[in-house]
């Protein structure tokens, strides 16, 4: 089959006709063997990555063994290392397509502009009627999508000439512009013909998707003149996928026709993942016409759409309707939404009725006593926060918990105090701010000698934060080079990152952040037995969970994962993070997400896609800090290709993934091995 481009584009178009066209497998490709986990040759390749040994590796790109030049080619791509990616040049030209296909994703994920041009000149026009070469070509597309310039983007949205029935192409090109649009490189045409792709639904699901995420994902894009079509989808589309993406987008207008469409889908809408959706949407327009059924909302069984019916009215409300927030937190809701609606209204209640923040301040304190839920306890503490005129009471009530999640609970309560606008009507003279924010500083210094991890963290980020102020105050701010000095690494790395932040704004130094030293070798022995095919169930409060391990994909991470759960490491350990619609993320030993262990593994980042729900990955403060904490989507989440290792997929329990809240606990994890 040719590849169809119109005329006009050839030459410019990243169609630059090399003479290959698809031909049979040579001989000695016949012959390649491919490598398991148990091959000491396989297994040399990945310890060269997790040691960064790119010299080890060279030589094996031009070995006989096509499976011994892919599986080093795609090391490229997981260590990502500037100045590597000519390295890989000329295995856009090798014999076997596989490697091809490695080469050319490994190079887009280093990231290097100067590829551009090696990349749309290993474009292969000619292909056969098995689509060979053309997932070549969907790959060079979506790297040229990672490291081109305007113009190819230009070039790539005006060819045309694709059939429906080139579906590699047509991903490619679809990926090619969704990679533009998330470095903010945008072309009129390009968006154009997204929305060409997502309007059709003979064109595949999975290009569909990746169109629908353009318009989501597209942070600077302007969707005027596409918001009628994308509510119209939000209304009728076949797919949840595209129907819940659509409602997310139209978050980027207000406007009263878009409005009623999302009201009335909202009402027929029986997916819980599309209305958590069009709930967030909302949430840009009339609050008089919306308010009515959010509160209806706060009933629904599910706990992922009552919460965020409840965050409508901290992010939305207003002083007219406390009393009414204030009825509705009355029921007998889970603490997620009841401790969100008390947050509503203490941000709402005007600062100078008292009497009424007092009762709402201990209403919040009677709700802390009663519940044995960490959790809980931490979101009342925070809300008592939103009375910014009654941090004091805040402190002396939660100062002395020894829960390192209350205590984060506690800290995140005065960020948010000190970044809500009722902190500046509040304290309206620059006296009486400087004496407010110097009395939190105080109170920040003391929690600070604790020397909890979580607390620190945002004590980093408060104190960084130049909004704030805080450089201008006369403080001795030696108390974080002393806790800086007290952290244990690479275990509190993350922490240890923004207490460095903190000093360099406060004090004018320079100091290094630090990145992991002390990276965990792969225990090849942990994975005698294991296959693509072994699994694991992670045995919850709410019910198991089974998932499908990818050793090849990501060998390190997952002898990691085995090695975890053969220690009983995860057992009684708790999921602490839900966004509703996104993730669920578990696994860390202190339960508030600042907990780590002694050593860190690398990221691994083959081409694999967080593409559907139930996409399993570890959790990480940046490349090469992953430890124990995982996380599992729920729903496509493809902004995370390329940046977060997936080492895993459910296979079944999905149900349960949607269920879990967080301070759900997780009893054990099994490993289930031929």
């Amino acid at each position: 089959m040719l590849v169809r481009l119109t005329t006009i584009t050839t030459f410019i178009c990243l169609i630059i006709f090399l003479g290959e066209s698809c031909v049979p497998a040579s001989e000695s490709e016949l012959n390649d063997k491919p490598l398991s986990l148990s091959d000491p040759l396989l297994q040399s390749i990945y310890n060269f990555q997790n040691a960064q040994q790119v010299d080890s590796l060279v030589p094996l790109l031009s070995h006989p063994n096509k499976f011994v030049r892919m599986a080093a080619a795609r090391t490229f791509g997981s260590m990502k290392l500037s100045g590597t990616a000519y390295k890989l040049n000329s295995l856009l030209k090798d014999e076997s397509i596989d490697v091809r296909k490695e080469a050319a994703y490994a190079i887009g994920q280093i990231a290097d502009p100067t590829a551009e041009d090696v990349l749309v000149k290993s474009f292969i026009q000619k292909d056969s009627t098995l689509n060979l070469n053309n997932v070549f070509n969907r790959n060079i597309l979506e790297s040229i999508g990672k490291v081109g310039g305007l113009d190819n983007l230009k070039n790539i949205a005006s060819v045309s000439s694709y059939a429906k029935s080139d579906d590699q192409l047509l991903l490619g090109q679809a990926k090619s512009i969704y990679r533009y649009a998330l470095r903010d490189i945008y072309d009129d045409k390009a968006t154009a013909l997204m929305m060409k792709f997502l309007n059709d639904d003979e064109y595949s699901a999975d290009l569909r998707v990746i169109a629908a995420n353009y318009f989501y994902r597209a942070k600077q894009l302007d969707i005027e003149p596409y918001k009628f079509q994308l509510a119209k989808l939000v209304e009728s589309d076949s797919s949840a996928d595209i129907r819940m993406t659509c409602a997310a987008t139209l978050a980027k207008t207000n406007d009263p026709e878009i409005e009623a469409n999302l009201l009335s889908s909202l009402q027929s809408e029986t997916d819980y993942r599309v209305k958590t959706n069009i709930i967030r949407a909302l949430s840009n327009y009339n609050y008089a016409k919306v308010i009515k059924p959010m509160l209806e909302l706060l009933d629904d069984p599910n706990i992922h759409v009552a919460q965020l019916a409840s965050e409508y009215m901290y992010t939305n409300g207003n002083a007219r309707d406390i009393e009414l927030y204030r009825e509705y937190a009355k029921n007998n809701y889970p603490w997620q939404v009841q401790s969100t609606l008390y947050k509503a209204k203490l941000r709402h209640v005007p600062n100078r009725y008292i009497n009424t923040r007092a009762m709402l301040f201990n209403e919040l304190k009677d709700l802390s006593n009663g519940t044995k839920s960490v959790y809980a306890k931490a979101a009342y503490i925070r809300a008592m926060s939103e009375d910014v005129l009654n941090y004091k009471a805040v402190y002396a009530f939660a100062k002395d918990q020894q829960s390192p999640v209350i205590k984060f609970g506690l800290i995140e309560g005065f960020q948010a105090a000190l970044k809500s606008p009722k902190w500046i009507y509040a304290y309206n003279t620059r006296a009486k701010n400087r004496y407010a924010t110097g009395e939190i500083g105080s109170y920040i210094a003391e929690l600070a000698a604790d020397g909890d991890p979580g607390q620190l963290a945002v004590i980093g980020q408060i104190l960084s934060d130049p909004n704030l102020e805080f450089k201008s105050l006369r403080m001795d701010y030696n108390f974080l080079n002393s806790a800086l000095n007290k952290l244990s690494l690479p275990a509190e790395l993350e922490t240890s990152n923004f207490l460095v932040d903190a000093i360099n704004y406060l004090q004018d130094t320079t100091i290094q952040q630090i990145n992991s030293s002390n990276i965990k070798p792969i225990d090849w022995t942990l994975l005698n037995g294991v296959t693509d095919s072994t699994s694991a169930t992670i045995r919850t409060s709410r019910g198991d969970i089974i998932l499908q391990l990818k050793p090849t994909a990501a060998p390190g991470t997952v002898a990691n994962f085995i090695g975890l759960a053969q220690e009983n490491f995860y057992d009684g350990k708790f999921f602490h993070r839900v966004v509703p619609n996104f993730v669920a993320q578990g696994g860390c030993p202190r339960g508030d997400g600042y907990g780590s262990l002694d050593y860190t593994i690398r990221t691994e980042v083959p081409q694999l896609s967080y593409d559907a729900v139930g996409k399993v990955g570890m959790a990480s403060a940046g490349k090469h800090t992953e430890s124990c904490q995982f996380f599992i989507t729920h729903s496509p989440t493809m902004h995370l290709d390329g940046l977060y290792t997936l080492f895993a997929e459910v296979i079944d329990g999905l149900d349960i993934v949607q269920q879990i809240q967080v301070g759900d606990r997780i009893e054990d994890v099994i490993i289930h091995t031929l």
